[in-house]
Parts: structure tokens; C-alpha cells; sequence
């Protein structure tokens, strides 16, 4: 992944959703310094959980953010996302827990997500580490 594009593309979706870095930096775990380095496509080495939490933290997949334009299947609903910003989760944790089939009563808050979260946890794959 090109260091510069992707800059572009953090700097572009962090205009389009009116937020500041050191907002974007407290939602994503990051400094309003690490993140105007990456902005300016100064940052090396990116790991690739910082990319899945700036693409959590923007509402885009982290293939968008990499500028492949590759738009998910599955919307991520408002309190999903909220859970996962408030518990620094993983964009594939995530997706994951977008993406299961549910019968019935789908979670509403991120109180509810956090209750499937910890009952499913121990079969869900942990890529956060």
C-alpha cells in the first residue's frame, strides 16, 4: 500500500465526515500527530490495525481506505460501529460481527452488541493482536 495514497485518501474521508485529526486520532487510538503523518504520507510502516481502526473510525472498509474502492456487502449499523470504536475492535472483528446470520431480534445498541460479542468472542478469530 502506497504511504501517500493512502494519506490522500484518510485526509479526503476525514474532510468528508467534518472532523479534526485529533478527533479522528481519539476514535481511531492514535495521536493527532501520527495522524497528520500519515496524511501527509509521511508515515512508514503502517501497521494493519491502525489501518482498521482509521477505517473504523472514518465508516469505510479498510480496502476502501486503501483506495481499491472495494465497498462491503454489509452495511455496519450505527451501534456496531459504536461498540466497536468504544472497544478499539478490529475492522474484520467487526465485519464479522456484521456479517452474522442472525433469527430475529437484531442488536439495536452497543450495549446489545457487546452482549453477542461476549457470548460469540471465544468463536470468533481474534486479528486484533
Amino acid at each position: 500500500m502506497d504511504a501517500r495514497e493512502l494519506g490522500k485518501q484518510v485526509l479526503t474521508q476525514r474532510k468528508e465526515k467534518k472532523l479534526s485529526q485529533g478527533e479522528l486520532g481519539e476514535m481511531a487510538g492514535i495521536s493527532r500527530n501520527y495522524v497528520s503523518l500519515i496524511e501527509r504520507g509521511e508515515a512508514e510502516n503502517i501497521s494493519k490495525k491502525v489501518i482498521d481502526r482509521l477505517a473504523v473510525a472514518l465508516d469505510i472498509t479498510p480496502s476502501e481506505l486503501a483506495g481499491e474502492g472495494m465497498q462491503s456487502l454489509v452495511l455496519i449499523p450505527p451501534s456496531l460501529r459504536e461498540f466497536g470504536l468504544k472497544n478499539k475492535l478490529s475492522y474484520s472483528i467487526i465485519d464479522k460481527l456484521a456479517h452474522i446470520p442472525r433469527r430475529g431480534k437484531e442488536p439495536k445498541t452497543a450495549d446489545e452488541w457487546a452482549n453477542l460479542f461476549r457470548v460469540i468472542r471465544p468463536f470468533i478469530e481474534d486479528e486484533q493482536d
